[in-house]
């Protein structure tokens, strides 16, 4: 018990602080992605609509389950969606869908199971994050974090 909050915690450090994330301003909206309670399977994911103030030029993976929205201060928004797709072959959609969407990739870091990266472009900032689900056959969770500029 004591080693699963520990993990936690750290996971909140790392995911907030990390590739030199600096603290918000009020002309900055906080890229940091907060970390997912309970992540599902994709076959047994719960489906919530699109949420209509996701700018319909932030990809998500074709086959992606949107499972959870939030709306924070400063318009930020963000959507929590899992694939049935494996964790590279997500990864791999990120990295080419982002940038022909005209989103430019920045500070990102992958690693075996997970991986995250800044994007910005179209009067638009962001933070995209991918884990791979455990006991899932390779499912992935996607969180995306958007903004105004």
């Amino acid at each position: 018990m004591i080693r699963a909050v520990a993990a936690a915690v750290l996971l909140g450090m790392l995911v907030g602080c990390a590739d030199g994330a600096k603290p918000s301003g009020p002309d900055e909206p906080d890229l940091a992605v907060p970390p997912t309670a309970a992540a599902v399977c994709a076959e047994a994911a719960r489906a919530v609509p699109r949420p209509s103030a996701l700018p319909t030029q932030v990809p998500l993976p074709p086959d992606a389950v949107v499972t959870g929205t939030e709306l924070r201060e400063g318009k930020r928004l963000i959507v929590t969606a899992v694939t049935a797709q494996r964790f590279r072959d997500t990864l791999g959609f990120m990295q080419r869908a982002y940038p022909a969407a005209g989103l430019s990739l920045a500070g990102g870091e992958v690693e075996d199971r997970d991986a995250e990266s800044n994007f910005s472009g179209d009067r638009l900032v962001g933070r995209w994050t991918l884990r791979e689900v455990p006991g899932c056959d390779g499912d992935t969770l996607v969180t995306v974090l958007v903004a105004p500029a």
